[in-house]
């Protein structure tokens, strides 16, 4: 990094393992704390999601899920090997909708900075 005059600094406060993490990245780096900030934040990039808005919803189909599970746990008890079928395909359909609709809210960042 060349040399430059820096005028402004920030202070942090970091838990005792957030600190041990720092210190052991910044070490390995090779570089003073400076330069390794500097060059984590150079190149990082911070992605914002809206979880409340985006990712309540989903609640609901996962709630269904589990209650698809019980009703597979209820037939697969009584010996209704047709309806345990039936309930493993309902829930596998459940759960890759729910995957495509997470894997969404995770490509489609509310704010992101590079």
């Amino acid at each position: 990094m060349p040399n430059r005059r820096r005028y402004h600094s920030i202070s942090l406060k970091l838990i005792d393992e957030e600190l041990q993490l720092w210190n052991t990245k910044h070490k390995a780096s090779g570089l003073s704390k400076t330069d390794y900030l500097i060059k984590a934040i150079q190149d990082s990039e911070v992605r914002i999601y809206s979880v409340a808005d985006d990712i309540a919803p989903l609640i609901h189909e996962i709630r269904k899920i589990g209650t698809n599970l019980n009703q597979l746990a209820y037939y697969s008890n009584i010996g209704q090997d047709s309806k345990v079928r039936a309930e493993i395909g309902a829930i596998r359909q459940a759960n890759e909708a729910v995957m495509k609709r997470i894997l969404a809210f995770l490509d489609n960042p509310k704010f992101k900075v590079k």
